[in-house]
């Protein structure tokens, strides 16, 4: 997860880590209650994405506190205390790595996306990842109506991660819907080689193997063209065939780049409706086309 990701992410999950906690009596007996906990599940639930404070975060999800589904809880005044002390622990930690990410991160600009370019071995492949790009995100966006534009406004190291300044809400419903067709002709794409390799499987003869690419070609290409002019149609008042033709190109040469590893997200600062239009880049063959289907 990128720096500014994870400033975020804990600048959102570390202010409800913090439990109500006292010690009252019952009978003749003091115990330990907690509450305002559906918030702090959640927090949790959250923190636990970031990948970090993995042992703190596992002792916290296989306590009590996760036992329940309740808002508040009572338990034994030792378990208490040590629970207490765990929970507060993990509050200190989330503190001091939120002022970390704070210092570090610098402000996510509205309307940016984070890019994440496949891996990379030498400058000639980072140089085409990044042309690629370039021209994805160009010939998609560089419009009157749209108002876009491409600027990178950060790199992180690691995987290389870039954070893409667009220009326009307008731009980034446009990428969030370019990415999702292309994620659709992905699999698409897989599909068709695991049909591909059935066939060889079963040794048919290579004429009706070669049919057949050629048949899953000839569907991919109408798969393509249906996506584009569907992404034209709801994103621009005209759908003049040159800027189809754009939309084409940029759907085959993402959907090439998402094979090779590359990802594509909003910004986390987005609301949940702008993320809604972007595919999970964990579960790309589990998508389905946005194409209203004809009925009959």
């Amino acid at each position: 997860m990128k720096i500014k990701d994870l400033k975020n992410l804990f600048a959102n999950v570390t202010p409800h880590l913090n439990p109500t906690y006292e010690e009252t009596k019952a009978g003749q007996s003091t115990i330990s209650k907690f509450s305002n906990l559906v918030k702090y599940r959640s927090a949790v639930i959250e923190l636990e994405t970031s990948e970090l404070l993995q042992p703190q975060i596992k002792y916290i999800i296989e306590g009590p506190v996760f036992s329940t589904a309740k808002d508040s809880m009572d338990i034994n005044i030792s378990e208490g205390r040590q629970l207490k002390g765990n929970i507060d622990q993990l509050l200190t930690l989330s503190n001091t790595l939120s002022t970390s990410f704070n210092q570090l991160g610098g402000d996510t600009a509205p309307n940016s996306l984070s890019i994440r370019l496949p891996d990379v071995n030498d400058f000639n492949d980072l140089s085409e990842a990044s042309k690629d790009f370039h021209k994805i995100l160009s010939q998609s966006i560089l419009d009157e109506e749209i108002g876009g534009e491409v600027k990178i406004t950060s790199v992180e190291n690691g995987s290389i991660w870039l954070e893409v300044f667009v220009g326009s809400s307008a731009a980034v419903t446009v990428i969030g819907g370019l990415a999702w067709a292309a994620a659709v002709v992905y699999k698409k794409i897989q599909e068709g080689r695991i049909i591909e390799q059935h066939v060889i499987s079963l040794k048919i003869k290579n004429e009706s193997l070669k049919e057949i690419q050629e048949k899953q070609a000839e569907l991919l290409s109408e798969l393509v063209n249906a996506e584009a002019a569907n992404l034209v149609n709801e994103n621009f008042s005209d759908n003049k065939p040159e800027k189809i033709e754009r939309i084409k190109l940029s759907i085959k040469l993402l959907s090439d780049l998402l094979e090779k590893g590359a990802e594509i997200h909003p910004a986390l600062n987005q609301p949940e409706k702008v993320k809604n239009l972007f595919p999970d880049m964990k579960n790309l063959l589990s998508l389905e086309s946005r194409i209203k289907k004809l009925e009959g």
